[in-house]
């Protein structure tokens, strides 16, 4: 993230080190004895068609062919990925059954969401972290609003006016969209939704006039004109939207939200899966990533390719979860632990 809380360079550094770490080792892979012999269950916590549902099945097939078995999408959405994420969580350790884990999944809901009652560092291992992303400010067509910069002076002109979904209560859509509203005294109403795909429905119909959405979920939309896109996260502007200016471009930088990025998304196991089954799932998966056509395809949707170790992805998460734990406090939402 930028103010990423990590760097895509250290990302790929470990990641590098991990590879050469497991290739060093002849036996790394001859002690997963005869797995897999049957298909693999990856568990999306989230709706069929948006950007992480994409991604995973982009890569998971590269996966499964490397494998020699098929990696069959599981879509669990709801509760803000509690649903997934626990049956994760309960599955069986025997390496046919892995899941998808989030910056808001494995961080914000747990944090957040009562429901939720995974333990992340002792019900689940981290398997591989594969890519981080922006996401993009966008709005209802009608909404009279040209800019992000254009922003603020309409959020004053119109209190209880508006209405904005995100992910989930806690995700990077919620948190910064309520900055905004409270720093401009607009009382916005939040709607949280299973999914981008679901999401993006409401708000090109005007259920809802603006939402953070990640670029592969809102792209056709935009291009099409039946959404604009006021700004984007971090600290660039993206290639396949180059005329969209960062959030800081436009003067918001009363918060360090509007300089990350929205997070991270990664592979996770059920504790106690073998260490050997792992360590040649993160293998796998970090070579999927680095693959021409993924890692070219990763990049024309917007996000940024990472393919970092176990290690890598543990270490990310224990650094990223108190920042925000802070950033949820400072939001003013509820936070357990």
């Amino acid at each position: 993230m930028t103010q990423r809380t990590s760097s895509r360079r250290e990302f790929l550094a470990q990641a590098a080190l991990a590879s050469a770490a497991i290739g060093a080792s002849p036996f790394a892979f001859a002690q997963t004895g005869d797995w897999p012999k049957q298909p693999i269950r990856l568990i999306v916590p989230y709706a069929p068609g948006g950007a992480n549902d994409v991604v995973l099945r982009l890569v998971s097939k590269h996966v499964g062919d490397k494998l020699g078995q098929s990696i069959v999408v599981d879509n669990r959405p709801g509760a803000g990925g509690v649903i997934g994420t626990n049956a994760v969580a309960k599955a069986p350790a025997d390496g046919y059954t892995i899941g998808v884990g989030a910056t808001s999944t494995l961080i914000a809901t747990p944090l957040t969401n009562p429901q939720s009652s995974v333990d992340v560092t002792k019900d689940l291992v981290f398997v591989s972290l594969l890519a981080s992303a922006p996401m993009f400010l966008a709005v209802n067509t009608s909404l009279p609003v040209n800019s992000a910069a254009d922003l603020p002076r309409y959020l004053k002109e119109h209190p209880n006016k508006l209405n904005y979904g995100s992910m989930a209560v806690g995700h990077f859509g919620h948190v910064v969209l309520k900055e905004m509203s409270d720093t401009y005294t607009a009382a916005m109403v939040h709607s949280p939704y299973k999914g981008e795909a679901p999401l993006l429905q409401d708000l090109i119909s005007g259920q809802i006039q603006m939402a953070l959405i990640t670029p592969p979920a809102v792209r056709s939309m935009a291009e099409a004109g039946r959404v604009k896109l006021l700004a984007v996260s971090g600290n660039k502007r993206l290639a396949i939207f180059p005329k969209v200016p960062t959030f800081a471009e436009q003067g918001f930088t009363s918060s360090p939200l509007y300089r990350m990025n929205a997070g991270w998304i990664g592979i996770i196991a059920p504790a106690g899966t073998p260490a050997p089954i792992i360590r040649r799932l993160e293998a796998e998966f970090a070579a999927a990533v680095q693959l021409p056509e993924v890692n070219d395809k990763l990049n024309e949707m917007g996000l940024d390719p990472i393919g970092a170790n176990a290690d890598a992805f543990a270490a990310t998460y224990a650094r990223e979860r108190p920042v925000w734990r802070e950033l949820l406090v400072k939001a003013g939402l509820e936070v357990k632990g």
